[in-house]
C-alpha cells in the first residue's frame, strides 16, 4: 500500500502529532509513505528522522487565504499526486484538505480527510468566515471517499451543517496517546498543589482566564506552570506580573518532551475557546492526571464531570473547580485513576492507529 499524507503546517500541535504517528506506524507496517507539508518546522524535522519516508515541501501551501498561492499549490499537489500514484491520499487540516481534494479530483487514489476540528466550529468569532468555510467544505465534500472525525462532536457538527451526509462514509476515530509504563504514573499529591497547562499561546487558547481564576486562590496553596509559546505569551506574562502572581505562575516555553511535566504535576488544565479532541488532555489522562477543561468541541467525550475531572463553562466554574482540588486534595488521586481507566478503554494510540489502518484496507477492498 502506498499512502500519501498531506498537512498544511509543520508547526507542532495535535494534528501534527497525529500525522507523525500515522507516518511512523504505517511505515513500520511496510507501507510506502510520501509526506507533503507547506513549510519547515518541528513536524518536518521529526518526519525526516523516520527511515524510508519521502518528504516533499510545497511552499505555496499556506494556511492564509491567497488566491494566487492556493491555485499554485493546487496545481503542484495534483502534479505530485499523478507522479506518486498513491493508493490512499490522507489529508489533514482545512487548507490541505480543501486544496488536496480539488487536486485529487478524478484520480484513482482513495481520498481520506481527517477533521481535527472544522474551520466553522463553534467558538470561532467571525460569522462571515464560518459561512465561507461551511460553503467550501460542502463543495469539496463530493471529492472525498471517507471522512474521519476525531470526535463525535465534529461528526454531529458536520451533519448539522450538511457537510456530512449518507452518501459519503464517515467514521469517528478518537485521537490517542501512547500507553506509558506504570512506574511513570505518580499519584502522590504535592503541597502546594501543582497545576499545569500545556498549549500554544494563541487566540484559540485561553490562558488568561486561568491566570485570572488562580488569583482567587490562597497564594500558598498552588503553583501553576504554563508550557508552550506563541503570539499571546507576552500578554499573559505581563498579566501575571500585573496581578502579582510571579511567584505562583511559571512560564517554561515550548518543550519537545513534556513527559516530565506530566509526571511532576497534579492536575492538568486546558482552557480554550474551541477544540476538536485535544491530544494534550489525552496525554494527561494517560499519566493518571485529573483534568479541568473547557466544555467545547469533543472535550465532553474525554471528561466526565465529577469522575475524572471537571468541565467548565465560565471563569466562576473554573474557580470552583480549582478550589475543589485545593480543599479536597484526596480527590486528585481518585479522579486521576479514573482518567487512566478511561484512557485505557478508549483513547490509546494503538487503537487509533489500528482503526485508521483497517479503514484504509476497507477502502481499497471496495
Amino acid at each position: 500500500m502506498k499512502i500519501l499524507y498531506c498537512i498544511t503546517s509543520s508547526s507542532w500541535g495535535g494534528a501534527q502529532l497525529h500525522v507523525y504517528e500515522l507516518c511512523r506506524y504505517e511505515r513500520q507496517r511496510g507501507n510506502e509513505i510520501v509526506f507533503i507539508v507547506g513549510n519547515q518546522g518541528l513536524l518536518l524535522e521529526k518526519i525526516r528522522l523516520l527511515p524510508g519516508i519521502k518528504v516533499i515541501v510545497v511552499p505555496s501551501l499556506k494556511r492564509s487565504i491567497s488566491p494566487l498561492n492556493d491555485i499554485k499549490a493546487t496545481i503542484e499537489l495534483r502534479r505530485i499526486f499523478i507522479r506518486e500514484h498513491p493508493d490512499i491520499i490522507h489529508l489533514h487540516s482545512s487548507k490541505a484538505g480543501t486544496l488536496g481534494r480539488i487536486a485529487a479530483r478524478g484520480l484513482n487514489a482513495k481520498v481520506v480527510f481527517t477533521v481535527h476540528g472544522w474551520a466553522f466550529t463553534e467558538g470561532i468569532s467571525s460569522k462571515f468566515n464560518k459561512r465561507i468555510f461551511r460553503f467550501i467544505e460542502c463543495y469539496v465534500a463530493r471529492f472525498t471517499d471517507l471522512f474521519i472525525c476525531v470526535s463525535d462532536y465534529d461528526r454531529q457538527l458536520g451533519i448539522k451543517y450538511h457537510v456530512l451526509n449518507k452518501k459519503i462514509p464517515v467514521r469517528t476515530i478518537h485521537n490517542g496517546a501512547p500507553t506509558i509504563t506504570s512506574e511513570k504514573i505518580n499519584y502522590s499529591v504535592h503541597t502546594p498543589i501543582k497545576f499545569i497547562m500545556i498549549a500554544r499561546f494563541s487566540p484559540q487558547k485561553d490562558q488568561e482566564i486561568l491566570i485570572k481564576a488562580v488569583l482567587k486562590l490562597p497564594r500558598n496553596s498552588f503553583f501553576l506552570t504554563f508550557v508552550g509559546d506563541g503570539e499571546t505569551l507576552s500578554r499573559c506574562q505581563s498579566l501575571v506580573k500585573e496581578l502579582g502572581l510571579a511567584k505562583q505562575v511559571n512560564f517554561v516555553g515550548f518543550k519537545k518532551d513534556i513527559s516530565s511535566y506530566l509526571v511532576e504535576n497534579d492536575v492538568y488544565i486546558l482552557t480554550t475557546h474551541y477544540e476538536g479532541l485535544p491530544i494534550s488532555v489525552i496525554e494527561a489522562m494517560s499519566y493518571g492526571l485529573p483534568v479541568i477543561v473547557s466544555d467545547v468541541g469533543g472535550d465532553n467525550e474525554l471528561v466526565i464531570s465529577g469522575k475524572n475531572g471537571f468541565l467548565i463553562h465560565s471563569q466562576k466554574e473554573l474557580e470552583r473547580s480549582l478550589d475543589h482540588f485545593i480543599h479536597t486534595p484526596e480527590l486528585i488521586k481518585k479522579m486521576g485513576k479514573n482518567s487512566l481507566s478511561l484512557f485505557l478503554k478508549q483513547f490509546t494510540l494503538q487503537k487509533q492507529l489500528l482503526d485508521t489502518h483497517n479503514l484504509y484496507q476497507k477502502l481499497l477492498d471496495k
